[in-house]
């Protein structure tokens, strides 16, 4: 039988424990997804939107048909390709055979966002048991035998499935560590230089040069760097968990992943106006020069997202920020993910600054900005030597950087 249904819970604001809020019908032949909300829960006082631009409160129930019939929110609270792998693995078969309903059941407490995906309103709540910080030894083991699909004991597997329901593409596991819960990025293994300790000196340059990021550490595991990034959609509250809701840009605007045409910096920003201060928008803008400046890539719309309470929406902290790794000689042109001004993708200043009024900027201020970016990030080399990264590795990243000795 193709079509499925489950019901969908959310964790509404300052609550532990989730509600049902509907009931989600797939049709996995087709690709089309249903959602209609529940009476009851309609007529909470404190009800919310479980999707906050797709499915509003109130508003006739309406199919999906893009990213395969998933609502953006469900799409963001579902594992992405790491977490599949887990998934697959615990159930001991490829991937490619399960589902998109048998993956978003399959997750777990730690899934992203506020929302939760079970079979019947009678389901229990799930119980949250990511691994702790002296447990990560045998989450890396585990997470390698996952990556080089070597079979894994049991146990192992169970400590790394219950972290494991995060998106993207590389080993990760959430993990518990000083009251906060916290994504462990591990390196893969086809990795030619020390990625976690990269993404770590990035992110702190990232805050250096005024960008909002969660709090991050580095630590070192036998002989094996991890990086730490705090989750900024969860609360410990007494001995219980709040959850903040959680979209992705892709979600935010309800673009498919497929079509890449449509991904803009300057359609975002204005969408945004719509719903959040000048501030937010701004802080975009910073973003978007500094991905050109560090030349990070990887900047596509679900590696943007924004964070909801009741009914306010602002941009989350920033996150997956790493450089593109290049050859010296190939040349200093590139492309980001989206398009940034006038000139589509193309990754300059003059480009950046073509559209900066959209922005919410004089190009004054969009000057000052950007001056200020460059100003802390040609000390790059510096930082990245502070963080621990070894003077080969700068060698190999230094490409990447070439174009902050002239102009970019």
């Amino acid at each position: 039988m193709a079509e499925r249904k489950l019901t969908v819970f959310i964790y509404l604001p300052n609550k532990s424990v989730a509600v049902p809020a509907g009931i989600f019908t797939h049709d996995d032949d087709s690709g089309i997804g249903s959602f209609s909300y529940g009476r009851k829960y309609i007529e909470r006082p404190n009800a919310i939107p479980v999707d906050f631009v797709a499915l509003p409160l109130g508003a006739p129930s309406r199919e999906v048909t893009i990213n395969g019939g998933i609502y953006g929110a469900f799409r963001d609270g579902s594992p992405d390709y790491w977490g599949r792998l887990v998934i697959a693995a615990e159930a001991k078969v490829p991937p490619e055979t399960l589902t998109v309903i048998e993956f978003l059941v399959a997750s777990n407490a730690t899934r992203t966002g506020n929302l939760d995906f079970r079979q019947s309103p009678d389901d229990p709540e799930p119980i949250l048991q990511p691994p702790y910080f002296n447990q990560l030894a045998e989450v890396l083991e585990a997470a390698e035998l996952v990556e080089k699909g070597e079979t894994a004991e049991n146990h192992l597997l169970m400590l790394l499935k219950q972290g494991s329901s995060m998106g993207g593409a590389r080993p990760k596991c959430t993990v518990e560590w000083n009251d906060a819960l916290w994504i462990a990025k591990f390196s893969a293994k086809d990795d030619t230089v020390n990625n976690p300790l990269i993404e770590y000196s990035m992110m702190t340059l990232a805050g250096h040069c005024g960008i909002k990021v969660p709090e991050v550490r580095n630590v070192t595991v036998g002989n094996k760097t991890v990086f730490l990034i705090q989750r900024f959609d969860r609360e410990k509250m007494g001995q219980e968990w709040l959850r903040c809701g959680f979209i992705s840009a892709l979600s935010f605007m309800q673009w498919d992943e497929k079509d890449r045409l449509e991904w803009d910096y300057v359609k975002i920003a204005e969408n945004m106006r719509r719903h959040m201060s000048v501030d937010n928008i701004q802080e975009l803008f910073r973003r978007m020069v500094f991905n050109i400046v560090v030349r990070n890539t990887d900047d596509h719309p679900r590696n943007h997202g924004f964070l909801i309470f009741k009914e306010k929406i602002s941009l989350s902290p920033a996150y997956d920020i790493v450089p593109s790794l290049t050859t010296q000689g190939v040349g200093s042109d590139f492309r980001l993910a989206m398009s940034i001004g006038e000139k589509g993708r193309e990754a300059t200043l003059e480009n950046a600054y073509s559209r900066a009024s959209r922005f919410g900027l004089l190009r004054n201020e969009a000057q000052d900005i950007i001056e200020q970016l460059l100003e802390k990030t040609r000390c790059w080399k510096d930082h990245f030597e502070e963080c621990g990264i070894s003077g080969n590795e700068i060698d190999k990243l230094s490409p990447s950087f070439s174009h902050l000795d002239g102009t970019i």
